[in-house]
Parts: structure tokens; sequence; C-alpha cells
């Protein structure tokens, strides 16, 4: 228990946490929010060139009105859309690509930055914390500046919800539906140039775009729901704050990377362990995938050695389990563990070593047969592949190959008898044709 207190309660009784805990939420919920839609709309170069832009409005608004944070707010925003248009105009008006377009118009940006700086004579702007952060030192009127900006970017997505949608899906949709995407493209702007300047007391201008993009990329693993997105998104981008804040204070960490470096542990984590997207379980699926796909091939060839060549009869009540390795080129396990799976399934009896396929194993064959030979006729009327490479490609679709699928294959090329290698096609009720053998 006097862990417990020593790790969550100590801090806060300070009141330069405390004001560190607000911002890290502050922060957490603005990113999280603004940074998802930047994500969705391949925009992460845009938001790291926005961060770096925003200097010379910051030092601008320094130099026209001092610390007053209105003015410091006016001029990075500004700054922001300002660059914003820029890279638009230079990419609308010119053979170069947007992110080279980014890369000349944010360093251009940075530069007048530093460039204004040192011509502030007798004027100290602490740089070390633009660039990396200090939230620790966060004063009450960034915190009242964060949670007015938070507020609005909240109302801002709450009220246009349906407009950032379609158009970070669907911009052609959106453009018929009467909603401007360029509109909704420089309002989103706006409002990452809001969350920035938010953000920098906080992670500073390197680390702003981590905490717009990884709580967002994390989320993104998680779900293919917008809606959920943003609030997963949201709560990752707290708690990594919140947790990186804790570490920095106990540790003596620098707050701003602590906050990155665990939310870039959230994300590698979820990455792999995502019950949807996560590398372990697309690994798992594609292993059950090739399994299926293996004991598939086993109960075709099975069949396909249990008939005659030409009357396609059934002429082989069994076949010997030993003749199989030799056939497929699989190893004795993979075949063990598919044959395994067939007798499971009900497809096939072994006595003997011998199998036996039942009829439930000979429907799945010739379902197979039909998808693999009707595939290949539909590659060879489209002209999609060479003659000889129809059944290599057949052989891999036809795992896939849905049976409602094949019906219409089959319509479309007016029911044929044989395939492009002569071969008989069978019906959907399982009827075999007489024609040349594979």
């Amino acid at each position: 228990m006097d862990f417990l207190v020593k790790i969550f309660i100590e801090p806060v009784q300070y009141e330069f946490m405390q004001r560190a805990i607000a911002a890290s939420v502050l922060v957490g919920i603005t990113c999280g929010l603004v940074g998802s839609f930047i994500m969705l709309r391949k925009m992460s170069l845009i938001g790291d060139a926005l961060a770096h832009a925003v200097l010379p409005g910051v030092i601008i608004g320094f130099m026209i009105a001092g610390k007053g944070q209105t003015a410091l707010f006016i001029g990075a925003v500004t700054a922001g859309i300002i660059t914003s248009l820029l890279i638009g105009f230079v990419n609308r008006n010119s053979k170069i690509k947007e992110d080279t377009s980014i890369g000349v118009v944010f360093t251009g940006a940075f530069a007048l930055g530093i460039l204004l700086v040192s011509q502030m004579k007798n004027v100290h702007i602490d740089l070390t914390s633009y660039l990396f952060g200090d939230i620790l030192g966060v004063s009450r009127s960034d915190l009242i500046l964060s949670a007015i900006i938070a507020f609005v970017v909240i109302v801002s997505i709450v009220l246009f919800y349906k407009q950032l949608l379609v158009t970070s899906f669907d911009p052609t949709m959106a453009a018929v539906m009467g909603v401007s995407t360029g509109m909704v493209h420089y309002f989103l702007m706006s409002l990452l140039s809001m969350t920035i300047v938010a953000s920098l007391q906080s992670v500073g201008v390197i680390l702003v775009v981590a905490m717009l993009i990884t709580p967002a990329a994390t989320a993104y693993l998680l779900t293919d729901r917008l809606h959920k997105m943003l609030i997963y998104s949201v709560l990752i981008g707290v708690f990594t704050a919140l947790v990186g804040l804790l570490g920095s204070y106990h540790f003596n960490f620098s707050s701003g990377a602590a906050m990155v470096v665990f939310g870039t542990m959230v994300f590698l984590f979820t990455l792999i362990f995502s019950p949807t997207q996560g590398v372990l379980i697309k690994t798992i699926r594609r292993k059950r995938i090739s399994d299926k796909n293996i004991s598939q091939d086993l109960i075709k060839l099975i069949y396909k050695n249990c008939i005659d060549g030409k009357s396609l009869k059934v002429i082989h009540a069994k076949i010997k389990l030993s003749e199989l390795t030799s056939q497929l080129g699989l190893s004795k396990s993979q075949i063990d563990k598919g044959i395994k799976t067939l007798t499971d399934d009900g497809l096939i009896d072994i006595q003997d070593d011998f199998i036996h396929v039942r009829d439930k194993g000979r429907k799945e064959a010739i379902q197979l047969i039909r998808s693999h030979r009707l595939w290949e006729s539909y590659l060879n009327h489209e002209k999609i592949l060479s003659v000889e490479k129809l059944h290599s490609d057949a052989e891999e679709l036809e795992h896939h190959l849905t049976e409602e699928l094949v019906d219409e294959i089959d319509q479309k090329l007016n029911y044929p008898i044989l395939d492009p290698d002569g071969d008989p096609i069978p019906t959907k009720d399982g009827e075999l044709r007489e024609a040349t053998n594979r």
C-alpha cells in the first residue's frame, strides 16, 4: 500500500504536479482526437510540418505583445494555416510532389523562426522548452489556454463529425453531398495548429507529432469504427501521458520523452497482441488457413486418386496412405495433421493404412475441383493470365472462393463443360461430365 501511495499519491501533493497532470490529460484529449483524423488522412508529415512552422508565428506574436497568451496563440495558429496554404499552393502549381512541398515549406518556416529569434536582442527565449517541452513548468495561464483549446476541439469535432468522417474516407462522395473538402481541410488544419500550441509546453515541437500520431495509430489497430477509434485514441493518449509524467517524476526523465517512449511501447504491444490486427493473431490465422488449405488439398488428391481418368467414376474405394507423401510434396507431419483433420471432420475413414472417402468428403472434393476449374476458365475467358499460369493461380484461389461466387462465375461463363485444359467441370449438383483427365 505504501508503494502505491508513493507512486500515485505523493506527486499529487505538489501544485506543479497537479498542473502537469491536468495538462497531460488535456494534451491526451486534444492530440487523441485531432491525431485520429490526421492519421486517417495520411497527413502525418503535415502535422510535423505545422509543429515546426508555428515557431515564426509564436515569435511574431511575442514581438507584438510580449508573453501574452492570446497573441502567441493567434500567431501560432496563423502560421499553421499559412504553412498549410503554402504547401497546397506549391503542390498545385508545380510538378513537385506533396512530401517535397512539405519539406521545403516547413524547413523554410522553421528557419525563419530561428532567424527572428536571433534578431531579438536583450530578450531571452527558451528554445529548449520550445523544442523539448517542460510540462513541469506549466503555468496557470498555460493550463487555461490548453483547456480552452481542448473545449474548442471537442465541440468542433462533435458539430462537424459527419463532414470530417466523409471527407476522411471518401472525398468524392463528400463533394457529391455538397461538402467542401477544401474548407474541411483548412478547418482541420486550424484545429491541428491549436492542438500543437496546446502541446508545445508539454512535449515540445520535436515530440508533438508522436503525441498526435502514436495514440491514433494504436487505436487504429484496435477497431475499424471511427467513433470507437476516437475514444480509444483519447484514452490511450491520456493514459500514456499520465504514465510518462509519473515515470519522469520518479526516475528524473524528460517528461515529454517519457510520454512518447511509453506511448511507443503501448503501440508496439498493441501491434503484436491486438485481438483483431495484431501480428500474433494474424500469424495464428495464417497458420489456420495453411492447415485448412493442406486438408483441402489432401481430400482433393485422395478423391482424384480414387476416380477413373476418363469417366471420372470412382474405381478405387480406397487409397494407401503412404502414396500421398510423394504426390503432395509435404512433410509427413503436415500430412498426418491434415489426415487427422479430415478424419475428425468426417470426410474420410482410415482402416489398415487405407483411406476411404466418405460421401461428405466426396462432396468437398468435387466442390474444390469445380472451383479450381471454373476459376481457370474465368481467367482464360477474361485473358487475365497466360495459360501457363492459370493452374497455379487457381490452385491458390480455389480455397477462398465461396459457393455463391463459384455459381456466379459458372453462370457468367454460360455453364462450361470443360476447363481450358479439356478437363470436365462438375455441375453444382456434383455430377461430372466426361473429358480427358488433368
